[in-house]
């Protein structure tokens, strides 16, 4: 029968024990507060190495992260990923993978191991980082102090340190995401002021044409534009293009070319088309672009109405169709030249259209005629040409509304990423 000494000795065990796991518990609340509260992984990481050693008297260890689907050390006390991974345990993988793809703690004591710099190992405690969705990674601690064998009670211990690590590492990502979407958004709204400011804003001052046109944007902010600059009182320009990116780039390159295209018109407003699709991408190609994957495809008309004459320009993009009222027919425009921006020294060639009352020019950027419907097939450019026709009646300004109209009965259904910006513009001659 038990003594009361032994009675009191073993009360008062139990006692010190039940303080120090209290005391464990309490320094692990306030981990848990100072590691979820820490936004930079980096700083997680170092603080719950130091953490995880001293809750179960490690000697050293390491945690190891999953990046582009594997496992990568992060932080290292005192071993080194080639001896971890040299440990082989089940299914012919090392102990971190093992436990990082079936997610269980492995818990080995007595391995009488040593390293290649003569560390003794005799025991190993590996643990995966996980939440209930995800595995982030592993933490493996090294060697209880004083030979002591690692424990169910050690692994509750981590296990409970590791759940505020998860934590840390979910709310360090969304940050990160969050910041980054605040990025996109902001890059997006610089690019849209960029864009507003381009676009004309008075399309009415012109005499002897009827002009309609309207952008369409799409989730992302494109590449599209266009201009009406008026040279005197019977010439005046026409200029659509489309800029090979979105965002913030494509808005620069386009008010660059605005901005070139507005100069060299009032430096020389008798500067043939071709010469200034020439000009203009000299300058862009030399100054301006350096991104091989950038260009600019633009259609220059510059329309006379004193000799009733339209001459033209196709730098790489869609041609124009010009409806002639006397035949009621349409055809396409285009003469021209390749994409703007790239090959310096390039020649362009213009062509030209008597101009007569009732006839129209209809410029359109790819948006439309890539639009998709619901089983992806594409507005075409025969559809732009159907719709040129049935609707040639319009005002321009109706015009243009009525195409979007059509673009969307044809879209309905598909998903918004096959949805681009597109442009569409119509001068009617009176």
């Amino acid at each position: 029968m038990p003594t009361p000494i032994d009675i009191d000795d073993k009360l008062n065990e139990l006692e010190s024990r039940l303080e120090a796991t209290k005391a464990q518990l309490r320094d692990l609340a306030t981990m848990g507060a100072v590691i979820t509260s820490i936004q930079e992984i980096n700083a997680v990481l170092s603080v719950v190495m130091d953490m995880a050693i001293r809750l179960v008297d490690g000697e050293v260890g390491l945690i190891m992260l999953e990046e582009n689907n594997q496992l990568r050390v992060k932080i290292s006390w005192g071993v080194n990923e080639e001896f971890v991974r040299s440990l082989m345990y089940q299914d012919g993988m090392d102990l971190p993978s093992y436990c990082f793809q079936a997610r269980q703690t492995v818990i080995l004591n007595d391995l009488g191991i040593k390293d290649e710099n003569g560390l003794s190992i005799e025991s190993i405690i590996c643990l995966p980082i996980q939440t209930a969705d995800t595995c982030h990674g592993v933490l493996m601690a090294i060697n209880k102090a004083e030979g002591n064998s690692y424990d169910e009670e050690d692994k509750e211990i981590l296990e409970m340190l590791l759940n505020f690590v998860a934590v840390a590492i979910d709310n360090s990502t969304l940050i990160k995401d969050k910041l980054k979407q605040q990025k996109v958004a902001q890059e997006m709204a610089i690019a849209r002021q960029i864009q507003e400011t381009i676009l004309p804003q008075d399309i009415d001052s012109i005499t002897g044409v009827e002009i309609g046109a309207v952008y369409f944007p799409a989730r992302e902010v494109g590449g599209d534009f266009y201009d009406i600059l008026k040279l005197d009182d019977m010439r005046f320009m026409v200029v659509i293009g489309d800029v090979s990116n979105k965002g913030v780039p494509a808005a620069l390159v386009m008010s660059a070319a605005s901005g070139i295209i507005s100069s060299l018109l009032s430096a020389n407003p008798e500067i043939a088309v071709s010469e200034l699709a020439e000009r203009l991408n000299d300058l862009l190609a030399n100054e301006i672009i350096k991104d091989r994957e950038m260009f600019v495809t633009l259609f220059f008309a510059k329309f006379d109405l004193e000799s009733s004459c339209l001459t033209y320009c196709n730098a790489g993009h869609l041609p124009g169709l010009f409806w002639d009222a006397e035949k009621q027919e349409i055809s396409e425009l285009p003469v021209g030249g390749p994409i703007v921006g790239q090959f310096a020294g390039t020649r362009f060639k213009q062509g030209e259209r008597n101009l007569a009352s009732g006839d129209r020019l209809f410029l359109f950027t790819d948006g439309l005629t890539e639009a998709a419907d619901a089983d992806n097939n594409l507005f075409s450019r025969e559809r732009v040409e159907q719709v040129f026709t049935a609707e040639v009646g319009l005002p321009p300004k109706d015009f243009c509304l009525k195409v979007k109209e059509w673009v969307d009965r044809f879209a309905q259904g598909s998903s918004e990423e096959t949805h681009d910006d597109f442009t569409i513009l119509q001068v009617k001659v009176k």
